[in-house]
């Protein structure tokens, strides 16, 4: 159906008896005045009878040229909207069996445009972003495609501004590999935090920013901080982490010296009392593949002078420093055990034997202690480290399928579960905490609250001997 259509079919009507009416009139004006009257020889031509300040006007006919012009020009009119549409829903006759729209002209130039840039990409489209960045060429062309599209938020800088990220720093709440700095580019990203003033009130959300505060070092009431640690701890652990160094891909970094919207006690409480909402664009589909790339190579390029990934690429810095583990040489493997062995007194072999078996099974352990996810037959499957609720950075691209499912109206379940060491009790909490860690991150992702559902299974142990199948939570979809 037509636009004009969408309603009813009167409009289409209504604007072709407007166009028409209109073409008559100006040409019955025009007709009713082309009046040549000659003269008799030694006769003045006579006047209007129209006076202003002694000026009179003559009543004299059209002149030729002006009104074959005028004539013209409503052949011109009529022929325009012949071709061109322009009457209600007529389409007008086109070209070569296409009408004419604005829509198909402007696809038309921007693939002009394309293949007169073709070439200028061409060399640069088989490079990984990385060695781009190292040719000023490319550079120069990634400033320019910057200056188009992206200044108006980041700053000619590229810098950023309160409310939109700066690029040129070590801080990437999305990552800053050149996969994840693609795929912000081209698929948008989506910043949504809760508002938590409703829920804590004015003095506890006081509280947890101070605490907040302290994470950073900044100066702080130390007696609201005690306070806020556990509104923090019962609140915000879930998508922040329990030491606050955030989630990437979810929640950011609050121990480092980077605020996208001010560090300040005041801005931090309207933060938490009024929550956040930032989106950047999807540039999918508006920039063509070649020019993402190039972008891609810049802004990575302006965040990595050096031209070496840098560890803060896919972890978050602690306390404003790079974990002491992504900087430190490769781990001593073997060592481990052989140092506890070394450690125990000689009269103690037992012991020392003991002691050297469970260091080679911790050696062994952070293979599989750690956060990650999978789908298995159908379910979706979030793994946690020993003690911890941060959902892994892959999550958003495992668990595409269910979020997609959910956005079309499917039901996501969420069961979590914990391992069978330590306190019965405080593993239940965090089986839960796990799941709400879960939800917020579906949240973030897009899902509607309303198509989540938190349903505790029958045992929350659910690694059957495996504490690392047991640190988990299941996804199902139904409906």
């Amino acid at each position: 159906m037509e636009e004009s259509q969408f309603t009813s079919g009167f409009w289409h009507w209504y604007i072709v008896v407007i166009v028409v009416a209109s073409f008559v009139y100006v040409a019955w004006v025009l007709l009713s005045q082309n009046k040549v009257k000659p003269l008799p020889k030694g006769e003045e031509v006579k006047t209007t009878g129209h006076s202003w300040d002694g000026i009179e006007e003559y009543d004299n006919g059209l002149p030729r040229w002006w009104f074959w012009m005028f004539i013209m020009t409503i052949v011109f009119g009529i022929g325009y909207l012949a071709i061109y549409p322009g009457l209600g829903d007529y389409r007008g006759i086109g070209f070569n069996g296409k009408h004419w729209t604005s829509k198909s002209q402007y696809e038309q130039e921007m693939a002009d445009g394309e293949k007169d840039t073709a070439a200028l990409y061409a060399k640069y489209a088989a490079m990984k972003p990385e060695e781009v960045a190292k040719h000023d060429e490319a550079m120069k062309i990634g400033q320019n495609l910057f200056n188009t599209y992206c200044i108006q938020c980041h700053g000619s800088d590229a810098q950023g501004s309160r409310g939109f990220p700066n690029l040129t720093d070590a801080d990437w709440l999305y990552g800053g590999t050149p996969d994840k700095i693609h795929e912000s580019i081209a698929k948008g990203r989506v910043g949504v935090m809760a508002p938590w003033g409703p829920v804590l009130g004015e003095e506890r959300v006081k509280d947890a920013a101070n605490y907040v505060l302290s994470l950073s070092g900044r100066e702080h009431n130390e007696d609201r901080a005690v306070r806020g640690k556990e509104v923090f701890a019962a609140n915000c652990a879930v998508c922040h982490g329990e030491n606050g160094a955030g989630n990437q891909g979810m929640a950011p970094n609050l121990t480092d010296d980077v605020w996208l919207w001010g560090g300040s006690e005041k801005a931090i409480i309207e933060t938490i009392t009024g929550g956040r909402h930032n989106q950047m664009p999807a540039w999918e589909g508006f920039l063509s593949k070649d020019k993402i790339h190039m972008l891609t190579a810049f802004v990575w390029g302006k965040s990595h002078p050096d031209g070496k990934a840098l560890p803060t690429d896919s972890q978050n810095a602690v306390g404003g420093k790079t974990p002491a583990a992504a900087l430190d040489a490769p781990a001593k493997p073997a060592s481990v055990a052989a140092s506890v062995v070394a450690a125990a007194p000689a009269a103690s072999a037992p012991a020392a034997a003991s002691a050297a078996t469970a260091a080679a099974a911790s050696a062994a352990a952070p293979a599989a202690d750690k956060a990650e996810v999978k789908l298995e037959n159908g379910v979706l499957k979030f793994y946690f480290a020993t003690a911890k609720s941060d959902v892994a950075p892959e999550a958003a691209q495992v668990a595409a399928e269910a979020v997609k499912a959910a956005k079309a109206g499917k039901k996501l379940v969420l069961s979590g579960f914990a391992d069978s060491t330590g306190n019965a009790a405080a593993n239940e909490r965090l089986s839960k905490r796990r799941a709400e860690a879960v939800q917020a991150f579906l949240v973030q992702q897009g899902v509607k609250i309303e198509n989540i559902e938190l349903r505790k299974p029958e045992s929350t142990m659910g690694g059957k001997g495996d504490n690392a199948e047991g640190r988990r939570v299941e996804v199902k979809i139904e409906g």
